[in-house]
């Protein structure tokens, strides 16, 4: 009986002019459980360069499906309503260490990537930790069994100077795959397949490379599909020679000191004065021009080294004024007894101290660093067809960045991780 009177619904809606397609549509809308509704909220558009006001946003099955989703079509479906609220992407730190190298407590490792994920961190790039505890991490994180942030990460390779100083250091340590030794006699297709074995997705280039090797080794790793970072001085191979290489994202403003031909600059025991005055007067043209003709991102990494180096601020402002791509990465390892992480650090420094306007310092934590990770058409920013990770704010962040912090819902695959 049932059977006969759906077909006949059906045959009398198709007679009305609805198509066979658009019942199918509308029968999956109905049924669509797992669909949310922020309605009425603020939506951050990079394109236009600001907050779009009032619009639903429908998430389903961890996807964005719609920035303008009817009004009409509300009914039935669970529908949060968020007037007066600002939508913003998720924030991603682009270097972080959140596992210790060796001997690494799985425990804390998820204890560091849950503080990102309840601070708006849902997504995070691991610049050299345990490829081992960084993968059962990853995995248990994207099947539901822990709560955190997403987690990407590096394989580090090195020269054999960086580790070995010449007196064979670690001559009996074996090496792992994602803490690699490379010279010359290394098979560098073998080494980045390993490097994939444990997880990685791209290599972190650090130490003791000259520039025809690393050029290799750079070279191997995109063949393999993966994301080339690395420092900006290798030692030997300087920041030019780095950029030159194809390095993808290059870290640390101030390995640009390798750069000032002035002897004095190097020294700890030169005034700051002294030095700001340099780097005012610096001209950093060229290897701005090489970083835009190559693509690349410039990890700036402020926190690591403002204390020491307050210089970096006035050459980031250089640098950004050029219309260098920066990432926003803050090369630390967790404190979770701080308020909130030092992302939000990093970009009020941009903001404050380097010329950042706001939805700048924003695209760098969001879009960029998706760029960064090689996800940019997943991640980064709201737009239909994106995984849904989002944070719901109290305040404008185009109006004070400190509003990054100020959360009322975390969003992270469609699915409400923290609520305040």
């Amino acid at each position: 009986m049932k059977t006969k009177v759906l077909k006949l619904a059906l045959g009398i809606l198709m007679c009305l002019g609805f198509s066979l397609k658009k019942l199918h549509a509308f029968a999956k809308q109905s049924t669509d459980t797992s669909m949310i509704v922020l309605k009425n909220v603020n939506v951050l558009d990079f394109d236009q360069g600001k907050f779009i006001n009032k619009k639903n946003v429908a998430v389903s099955n961890g996807v964005i499906v719609s920035t303008n989703y009817p009004e009409r079509k509300l009914k039935g479906l669970k529908v949060l309503d968020l007037s007066g609220k600002y939508l913003v992407p998720g924030l991603i730190d682009a270097h972080v260490h959140v596992s210790a190298q060796t001997k690494n407590n799985i425990n804390t490792t998820f204890s560091h990537l849950n503080y990102f994920l309840k601070h708006g961190v849902t997504t995070v790039r691991d610049a050299s930790g345990d490829g081992a505890a960084l993968l059962e991490a990853q995995q248990s994180i994207k099947s539901g069994k822990q709560k955190g942030a997403n987690v990407f990460f590096a394989a580090v390779m090195a020269g054999d100077w960086y580790y070995n100083r010449g007196v064979d250091l670690h001559k009996n340590e074996p090496y792992q795959p994602w803490r690699q030794l490379v010279t010359d006699q290394t098979d560098l297709d073998s080494a980045m397949a390993i490097a994939k074995s444990c997880g990685a997705t791209g290599v972190k280039l650090y130490h003791s490379f000259n520039k025809e090797l690393l050029a290799k080794v750079v070279t191997a790793a995109k063949k393999h599909g993966l994301k080339t970072w690395g420092h900006l001085m290798m030692y030997p191979a300087t920041p030019l020679e780095v950029v030159a290489s194809g390095v993808e994202v290059p870290s640390h403003v101030f390995m640009l000191e390798n750069l000032v031909a002035d002897s004095a600059f190097l020294l700890r025991k030169t005034s700051a004065g002294y030095k700001e005055d340099l780097i005012a007067k610096f001209d950093i043209t060229g290897f701005c021009d090489l970083m835009k003709s190559k693509n690349a991102i410039l990890d700036a990494t402020l926190c690591v080294s403002e204390d020491r180096d307050p210089w970096i601020f006035t050459m980031l402002k250089k640098i950004h004024e050029q219309g260098v791509e920066i990432a926003a990465g803050t090369d630390q390892v967790v404190n979770l007894n701080r308020p909130h992480p030092r992302l939000l650090d990093e970009l009020s420094s941009f903001v404050d101290k380097c010329g950042f306007i706001n939805i700048d310092a924003i695209k760098a934590a969001t879009l960029i660093n998706a760029k960064v990770i090689g996800e940019e058409k997943r991640l980064g920013s709201i737009e239909k067809g994106k995984v849904a990770d989002l944070l719901v704010l109290n305040g404008n962040p185009l109006l004070d960045i400190r509003e990054l912090g100020n959360i009322k819902i975390v969003m992270q695959s469609g699915k409400i991780a923290y609520s305040f």
